[in-house]
Parts: C-alpha cells; sequence; structure tokens
C-alpha cells in the first residue's frame, strides 16, 4: 500500500542548537516494512546531549528523535504482521541475527545494529524497516496511551542494564541521576525487589522516583550523597551503584560509594573522547566490579513490551507535557534549561 501524500514535515538538526522544521519527502514501504503516523515521539537524554553538542552517530543535518508510536499508514510487500490503521510501538533498531555477536547471544553489540538504525521520529511519518518490524515492533493495546507506549525504547535499555548489571536480589542500590532513566531504573529495581535509593538534584522529580518505588531518595544538592549512603548500609556502602547523570566526576567517584565486593554500571554514557580515572586498589582489593551496559537486546524489548502492555511500569509521570510538533525548538530550549523530564511530541 502506498502513501499518497509526497512530502511531510520533519524536525532537523541542523547544528548543535538550531532545530528546523523542514518539508521532506513522504516515506513509502519498501517490501517488509511499514510506514507509521506518529502519535508520539518522546524527547530523551541521547537527544537533547545532540542539541547541546552534536552526536556521532548523528551527522547534522540530521533527522532525529527515536522513542515513538503510531498508527500503521501503510505496509509493505510481505508484511502480514500488521494492517492499516493499528496501533503499534517499537524501537529504532534491531540486530542482523547473523553476525559473530548476533550468534554469541551479545545482540546489543551486533556489527550492524548502529547503522541500520532509524532517526526521525520528531516528524509526521516515520518508515520502519523490516528487520525491526520482524523483531521489535508490536502492537499497542488500545487502552494504553501513545505517549506511555513510546516508552519502550528507553524502557528496553534501562531492561538490559539490569540484566547486564546482574545484581544480587534483595540489594541495596544506589540510583545516581533523576532524570528519567535514573527513574525508571528506580521503578524495575522495586519491582525486582531491591532496595532503590535514588540521588538527584530536583525535588520534584525525587518525589516522583518515590512514587515509582524508591525507598530512599538523597538530595544531592544538600546532602554527601556518598556519607548517606553509608548511613542507610550500616557504614559498608551500596550493594551496587548505577550510573545515570552521564558526568565524568560521578563516574570517577562511583566506584569508592559501593560496598567491598560492589557493582558499579555506569548506564550514563559520556563523550567518545572522554577519559576517566579510578583508585587501582579499591577495585583490586576489594573486588570492586565495573560494568558499562549498551543498547539493548530483542529480549529485553519484548521484557519492557510486557511490562508497558501490562502496566506493571507506569511511566506516565515522566512526560512533562505534550506539545505540537511546530513547538519543537521550544521544548529543546526548555530541556536545556533544566526544564522537565520527557515531552512528548504530537505531530
Amino acid at each position: 500500500m502506498i502513501v499518497q501524500r509526497t512530502t511531510m514535515r520533519s524536525a532537523i538538526l541542523v547544528e548543535p542548537k538550531r532545530i528546523e522544521l523542514r518539508g521532506v519527502p513522504m516515506p513509502q514501504p519498501a517490501p517488509g516494512s511499514i510506514v507509521v503516523r506518529v502519535r508520539a515521539a518522546l524527547t530523551d537524554g541521547t537527544d537533547l546531549k545532540a542539541y547541546r553538542r552534536g552526536h556521532p552517530q548523528m551527522p547534522m543535518p540530521t533527522p532525529f528523535g527515536h522513542e515513538f508510536s503510531g498508527d500503521v499508514a501503510a505496509i509493505g510487500e510481505g508484511v502480514t504482521k500488521f494492517s492499516v490503521g493499528e496501533g503499534v510501538m517499537s524501537v529504532h533498531s534491531a540486530p542482523c541475527t547473523a553476525c559473530y555477536w548476533c550468534k554469541r547471544g551479545q545482540e546489543e553489540l551486533c556489527e550492524s545494529v548502529m547503522s541500520t538504525k532509524i532517526l526521525g521520529a520528531y516528524a509526521e511519518y516515520i518508515e520502519i524497516p523490516r528487520h525491526i518490524v520482524e523483531q521489535n515492533c508490536y502492537p499497542k493495546p488500545a487502552d494504553l496511551s501513545y505517549a506511555c507506549a513510546a516508552f519502550l525504547e528507553p524502557l528496553s535499555c534501562v531492561v538490559h542494564s539490569l540484566d547486564f548489571a546482574n545484581v544480587p536480589a534483595g540489594s541495596t542500590v544506589l540510583v545516581m541521576g533523576d532524570g528519567g532513566f535514573g527513574l525508571l531504573h528506580a521503578a524495575l529495581l522495586e519491582r525486582a525487589g531491591m532496595r532503590a535509593v535514588l540521588a538527584g538534584r530536583r525535588a520534584e522529580r525525587l518525589r516522583i522516583g518515590r512514587s515509582l518505588g524508591a525507598a530512599e531518595t538523597i538530595d544531592a544538592r544538600n546532602e554527601d550523597v556518598a556519607q548517606r549512603v553509608r548511613e542507610l548500609t550500616g557504614g559498608r556502602g551500596a550493594d551496587a551503584l548505577i550510573e545515570c547523570t552521564g558526568r565524568e566526576e560521578v563516574w570517577e567517584a562511583a566506584p569508592m560509594m559501593v560496598r567491598r565486593g560492589g557493582i558499579v554500571s555506569f548506564f550514563g554514557g559520556l563523550p567518545s573522547t572522554a577519559r576517566v580515572s579510578f583508585l587501582a586498589a579499591r577495585m583490586h582489593y576489594d573486588e570492586v566490579r565495573l560494568v558499562s551496559p549498551f543498547h539493548f537486546t530483542p529480549r529485553a524489548v519484548r521484557r519492557a513490551y510486557d511490562l508497558l502492555s501490562s502496566r506493571s511500569i507506569d511511566p506516565a509521570q515522566l512526560v512533562s507535557g505534550s506539545v505540537p510538533l511546530e513547538r519543537i525548538a521550544d521544548v529543546f530550549e526548555r530541556l536545556d534549561a533544566g526544564e522537565g523530564i520527557k515531552f512528548a511530541i504530537a505531530p
């Protein structure tokens, strides 16, 4: 089925801190692919970083946005999984299934997963290619909002993050950072029977963290996080720490906040040229384990879908507002100024 329109509106990141709304060719479905009318596209930390300073995966000018949900507008030849008009929720990538890493169950490291990803969710329509349709695209439950359905991608990252860290059940886990990813980590940790301690700098976000299941919150503006964690753990330090700030000084401080034999997971990414240092004795004599998860697997996407579709996780509180596509530049100015958590762009 062919989409009859020839052009559509798409937000283009022209250069850091400059977004333009442009008319671009309307996508047409290739065999095995679908074209989706975007109903909600969420802002996220990666897009904000690209807006602020550029991103190696997004050469400018570039369409951007990758957390979305919507309705099928057209289907390519051979598609039987979905029909026109059906609501869908999808992530923006899928592995090849055939490379060295895919064959070893490390699909997140697939040699083509980044080069075959899709961007451009801040637009009226987006094409989802065959490999994503077949592996990581799902029907949206009718009673799940489009904004909540668009959390499939970030929640998949968090599911994979916790799988990768492999923190023992019943642990006290310090989450550094009260942005969207920190809050989603707190929610999943609570569901997994962990004691989540959320550290951040914004009172409203910490309140949301408590409502999502954080057992304790620490206001990093007014409290010494390391000291408070020791107080909460009998002087030992956290069993594990998940770094969600993407700040070098927090990366370097993190290993000192966990107990002997503890786990530090660096979830928040740093600029590609960043270097950090740690006290070697802390790593060696105290057996502190450092890990750093990347992306997600189809298994994580499936579990994230189940969590959202069953309402086991309700991310609605993380949406600070819904705005039309015409106001996307204003939204990123607000995010850059520290306002809000995530916004839903509604083309």
